[in-house]
């Protein structure tokens, strides 16, 4: 029995493809906490598409395919906000249609120059296949990732809790909204070799959301959130050979399950612990009320 769960861990591709996936959990994980509080989860979704006429460009032209993945991440995050100020169309269609047409473009770009890069590679991810240049490619995005949010966490944090209030404090919110972006952007851009630009946006935003119902601190919910990503991450690496499934699949279906757990038993904001508080709050009686209603007689 312990055999057979041990195989995985026999194939050189296997044990690369859990180490790379639970590191890239933890980044994405710990990115998703300043996400979710900044309410940014749609802008990150469209990222996570409009990298990809970067990806097929740069492969067109012979340039890292994460240099043209992170500028056409950061052309798009300037689109959206240049339309949005301009013109009076709602947020969320500026953002429906400035993604949608940077991820038509990659498509088309792809269809009218192909090359050794599929179009599922990008949308699906191949962790099990992924080369040592990826892996150290992946590790540098990485690594500065966690440096700059080491360096610069409590700013973003002021910025994406009270922009206003980070600008009283003499902030440039300018320069922490392009930097949170650029994270955002060259994270998204690691984590595309592991579950592909449809599911990324997943380990940018539920680890984040999981935590955020379990903790009000958010020292505790960076913690949590890591956590649970490098956990996910490699678990779901791991079931995959068992499964003959898609890696990136295991392991967003495995933060969703943790999600849903967390949505209705976390201890204080899940929805079991609401209604008993609702509940509580039904039956005490109004503090204004100078004739509490007497409880029900019992009968004998």
């Amino acid at each position: 029995m312990i055999d057979h769960l041990l195989v995985p861990f026999h194939y050189e591709y296997m044990v690369k493809a859990m180490l790379v996936s639970g590191f890239l959990g933890g980044v994405c994980a710990l990115l998703s906490c300043f996400i979710t509080l900044k309410g940014w989860s749609l802008l990150g979704d469209a990222l996570s598409h409009a990298i990809v006429p970067g990806v097929a460009l740069a492969h067109i032209v012979g340039l890292p395919f994460s240099l043209g993945a992170v500028i056409s991440g950061l052309l798009a995050a300037m689109t959206m906000g240049y339309i949005g100020q301009r013109t009076r169309i709602r947020e969320d269609a500026v953002i429906g249609i400035v993604f949608t047409t940077f991820f038509a473009a990659g498509v088309l770009l792809i269809s009218l120059y192909p090359s050794n890069i599929s179009l599922k590679t990008i949308v699906f991810g191949n962790i099990l296949g992924i080369a040592n240049a990826d892996i150290a490619q992946s590790a540098i995005i990485s690594a500065i990732t966690l440096l700059v949010l080491g360096l610069k966490w409590r700013d973003l944090l002021l910025f994406c809790f009270d922009p206003n209030q980070a600008r009283a404090a003499g902030l440039n919110t300018t320069v922490l909204r392009m930097t949170l972006l650029t994270l955002l952007a060259a994270t998204a851009v690691a984590a595309l070799q592991a579950v592909g630009a449809c599911l990324v946006i997943a380990m940018l935003v539920t680890p984040g959301a999981t935590a955020y119902l379990l903790t009000d601190r958010f020292g505790r919910m960076m913690g949590i959130a890591s956590l649970m990503g490098v956990l996910t991450s490699t678990l779901g690496a791991y079931l995959s050979y068992y499964l003959n499934g898609s890696t990136g699949g295991c392991i967003v279906v495995l933060q969703t399950l943790l999600f849903l757990l967390a949505l209705f038993f976390a201890p204080r904001h899940g929805v079991i612990a609401g209604r008993i508080q609702a509940r509580k709050s039904a039956e005490m009686p109004r503090i204004d009320d100078p004739f509490p209603a007497a409880a029900p007689e019992t009968s004998p």
